[in-house]
């Protein structure tokens, strides 16, 4: 049975749940899909313990956060590739050490390379050297979360194939830059919640409308957009079989 827009759940591509959620707070989530990052090795280890059909566990390594690039291993990192196919958060951030940074996240890409998964990665203050180093190390799966960068650097992110997960505290001009087929949908909860205006994971609908008031089209359309760029992503990543059977069922019927 096909469904229409208004029936797909809202999708949310970068929130960040605690890993001991309970039944009862993800029944609160009023039926949302959540990509969930972690934020350290700690924090992957219990999340992936879990079996949730409509949250995907990331795992993360979030590099403003000095103990989880202390604690990241390699060796647990691949370690976790066979349980998720969802890395998140991971990247580069203007505070702390850029070659520390680097380090691990060419690790991880390194570490991906051949793996059929998709990653929500960070950038904040240091676009320019996470786009250097994702020339060199592409990937098929590259999600770009809240990305600021130049015009240069939204082009060299487009032709490397990246999708860009955006939210409702976006400016205009960030979020006409990139083609809606390359948009996904976030609120980085709980960071920013007075301007993503995100009171829990999964509420994108101010995005969607703002969203549909920029293309002239309706929310229910964007949010229909966003599963089909679900689908084309975690098509050619071979991801669509390893996302929860609910999940995977709605991104094909988009």
């Amino acid at each position: 049975m096909s469904l229409f827009p208004d029936e797909l759940p809202a999708l949310d591509c970068h929130a960040h749940i605690a890993p001991d959620v309970t039944a009862a707070q993800i029944d609160a989530l009023h039926g949302a899909v959540v990509l969930a990052m972690t934020r350290t090795p700690a924090e992957t280890t219990h999340a992936l313990r879990r079996r949730d059909t409509m949250l995907v566990w990331g795992t993360g390594v979030h590099p403003a956060v000095p103990a989880a690039l202390k604690d990241f291993s390699l060796r647990q990192f691949r370690t976790t590739l066979k349980q998720t196919c969802l890395i998140g958060e991971v990247g580069l951030d203007r505070r702390g050490s850029l070659d520390t940074q680097r380090s691990v996240l060419t690790q991880i890409l390194d570490a991906v390379r051949d793996e059929p998964v998709i990653l929500s990665l960070h950038s904040s203050g240091r676009t320019g050297p996470l786009m250097d180093l994702l020339t060199s190390r592409p990937h098929p799966g590259l999600i770009l979360h809240w990305f600021l960068g130049s015009p240069a650097e939204q082009k060299q992110a487009l032709d490397l194939g990246a999708y860009f997960s955006v939210n409702a505290a976006m400016p205009d001009d960030i979020l006409t830059a990139f083609p809606l087929h390359r948009l996904l949908p976030e609120t980085d909860f709980p960071a920013s919640r007075r301007t993503t205006r995100a009171t829990r994971p999964g509420v994108v609908e101010p995005l969607e409308q703002r969203l549909a008031h920029l293309h002239a089209t309706t929310p229910q359309l964007i949010r229909r957009r966003f599963w089909q760029n679900l689908r084309e992503l975690t098509t050619r990543t071979q991801v669509l079989d390893r996302l929860p059977e609910p999940i995977a069922d709605w991104a094909l019927e988009a």
